[in-house]
């Protein structure tokens, strides 16, 4: 989702997408579309991914992370989720890691700080649950008290330790990281997929996202030949 779409899409209440990944290909992963390709599991400059102009620093120990810029609000994120879940769970030498954009937005900024209380909290069930919350059910949680009272109406949720994680200077330390993990790779829309600090991976049209994967895979099979 591009920035330009943000309020269109927070008035239509962020209504769950019911398109196929292929039709969402224009607004996903960095906004970025190349012609169509018939190729998938390949790393090809301009087509399936760009080099950044500056690049960041490899991770000590020489392993390639991966990120995915997302964000609870963003429709194209809730289709992208799963697959990028069962895609990571396979994932046995990378360091691999979600990070919330706000692009200056205050109601992503409170999902945000959802997100970041969750992993602190070690609640991974209310990550699947806050996509659910808003793109299936309608719910609007673009406020801090309507984020804590639907976190407090969970399974096994603490409320009163969910409030003061939010509110913690922990996650308002990581949410200004992410802020600038954002900046620093120029992300202009999502879901986007940085590799290795290095590549950005390129949405093309008619894509599943199964192929995008296949590529990212291959993206990061040339991120690795860069850290030996």
């Amino acid at each position: 989702m591009h920035r330009r779409q943000f309020l269109a899409t927070l008035i239509a209440g962020f209504s769950a997408a019911s398109t196929s990944g292929a039709a969402l290909a224009q607004g996903a992963l960095g906004g970025t579309v190349a012609p169509a390709a018939n190729s998938a599991g390949v790393a090809i400059v301009g087509q399936t991914y760009v080099p950044l102009s500056n690049p960041g620093a490899p991770l000590a120990g020489g392993k390639v992370e991966v990120l995915e810029f997302f964000s609870y609000g963003c429709p194209h994120c809730h289709d992208f989720s799963e697959p990028f879940e069962r895609w990571s769970k396979k994932q046995k030498d990378l360091v691999v890691r979600r990070v919330p954009v706000t692009f200056g937005r205050p109601q992503w900024v409170v999902l945000g700080r959802l997100f970041y209380t969750t992993q602190i909290m070690k609640l991974p069930a209310l990550d699947a649950a806050a996509f659910a919350a808003i793109h299936q059910q309608g719910k609007m949680l673009y406020d801090d008290q309507a984020v804590l009272q639907w976190a407090a109406a969970q399974q096994g949720v603490d409320a009163k330790k969910f409030s003061e994680v939010y509110y913690s200077s922990e996650v308002t330390t990581a949410m200004k990281k992410a802020d600038a993990l954002a900046m620093a790779y120029q992300i202009d829309g999502v879901p986007s997929i940085i590799v290795g600090g290095r590549y950005k991976m390129v949405q093309q049209r008619g894509m599943s996202f199964s192929d995008l994967l296949a590529n990212t895979d291959a993206v990061i099979k040339l991120a690795k030949q860069n850290v030996k």
